[in-house]
């Protein structure tokens, strides 16, 4: 017989909303946490807890607090970083399913993810020690924070020279201010970053759901990025065509979901594949992830419902593994973005994006205002625009050539700053 009672959802902002009504749907009822009294996921809750997602103590307390008519029997959310963390913390007071603490902090910094899948056998880019200095031989090599998400901060040096004068205008900007009093105004950055060589090769998203130590995929599917830092992501394209690397990659999964000791929540990882064939792990996370793959892709594509399994593992009913995860259906499908150049530029034109022939329409959301002033470093949320897509697989037409022309008609148009 199911259990009934109550679903926490650590967020209510849109993204969050595919969780809460799969809860709904399956007869729970929900208890919605966001600071934003205007977040839509909250008019769809029972109660409602106007906090920040961060504050997880004022959170455990107020739950605590309200009077319910029934039991918790399951928290998750959509969002990353210390939402995750909320969602753990909660998940561990209150004796629910959530990935542990432990699996939360090995994942939120890349340098210990990368010492557990290295000690797992998994191959990840070789670490450099930028205090020890970086040798000619270690160029080109990627330099981004241990800490970071959605692309931010992260820059790839090809040359000694260009190394050297970042260092120095780093320097300088990091200079402790001081008043007229001479007394210090700011505090010195404490981000710490790690340094590491630049794999070559084509990059995938995998996502999926770990029960009871078992791994379930739910997709793999290509990723595109901008060919300049910090790698804005522009696409995640189905069918995956690399069949032959699939259960070399679902070894891999199972194999970092044990060294991070994920379990009882949601999986995504990213990886680079080399001309050669050798499979890289650039990151993973106890998260939903993948940018709407979840929310549109894999419905659409596979026929699959992410959320209501999800929703399922957090409440302990038992998982049902994905149908059709890495079947080619005859039909192209994808999550496409329209990113700016490099560097500070204004967005002055959206493109008219128009379906070519049988093409599906699942969503086009415009993220930017024209005028607006958009800078790469600040990673995906740089990003202007996002559609997702269906296509039949033309007998003439490759998945490349398919994707090629979705991003040239979701081209918009900006000026230099």
């Amino acid at each position: 017989m199911k259990q009934t009672g109550y679903f926490i959802s650590i967020g209510a902002g849109i993204n969050q909303v595919p969780l809460i009504k799969a809860a709904i749907r399956l007869g729970y009822s929900v208890i919605a946490v966001d600071q934003n009294d205007k977040a839509p996921g909250l008019a769809l809750a029972s109660l409602r807890i106007m906090e920040s997602v961060t504050e997880y103590r004022k959170i455990l307390k107020i739950l605590s607090e309200i009077p319910m008519q029934g039991t918790i029997v399951g928290i998750g959310t959509r969002s990353y970083g210390k939402a995750t963390y909320t969602a753990s913390y909660i998940a561990d007071k209150l004796k629910l399913r959530y990935a542990p603490l432990a699996s939360v902090e090995i994942c939120s910094d890349k340098n210990l993810l990368k010492k557990a899948a290295s000690d797992a056998g998994i191959l990840v880019p070789q670490g450099y020690d930028p205090k020890a200095g970086i040798s000619k031989n270690q160029f080109p090599f990627v330099y981004k924070p241990s800490g970071g998400s959605a692309k931010e901060g992260i820059r790839t040096f090809h040359e000694q020279e260009e190394w050297e004068l970042f260092l120095k205008t780093r320097k300088k900007n990091a200079r402790v201010k001081t008043g007229n009093t001479g007394r210090k105004t700011s505090l010195p950055e404490r981000e710490e970053w790690i340094a590491e060589e630049y794999v070559p090769g084509f990059e995938i998203t995998v996502c999926g759901l770990v029960q009871n130590g078992n791994f379930f995929p739910a997709s793999i599917s290509h990723k595109d990025v901008t060919s300049y830092d910090p790698y804005l992501e522009t696409a995640h394209t189905l069918p995956f065509q690399n069949r032959e690397l699939v259960g070399e990659i679902l070894l891999n999964c199972r194999a970092i979901t044990a060294a991070a000791r994920m379990n009882q929540c949601p999986f995504v990882a990213e990886f680079r594949i080399t001309p050669q064939g050798e499979i890289y792990l650039i990151e993973a996370a106890p998260e939903v992830g993948g940018e709407f793959l979840a929310d549109y892709l894999l419905p659409e594509y596979f026929g699959s419902d992410y959320f209501e399994n999800l929703v399922k593992l957090l409440v302990g009913d038992t998982v049902l593994p994905f149908k059709n995860y890495v079947s080619v259906p005859k039909k192209f499908g994808g999550i496409f973005f329209s990113a700016p150049p490099r560097g500070k530029s204004k967005l002055t034109r959206y493109a008219e994006f128009q379906t070519d022939g049988k093409e599906k329409l699942l969503f086009d959301n415009k993220r930017k205002e024209l005028g607006e002033v958009l800078r790469v470093s600040e990673g995906n949320s740089a990003r202007v625009r996002s559609v997702g897509i269906l296509g039949p697989a033309a007998n003439d037409q490759t998945p490349e050539e398919w994707k090629r022309s979705v991003l040239k008609r979701l081209e918009s148009e900006f000026e230099s700053l």
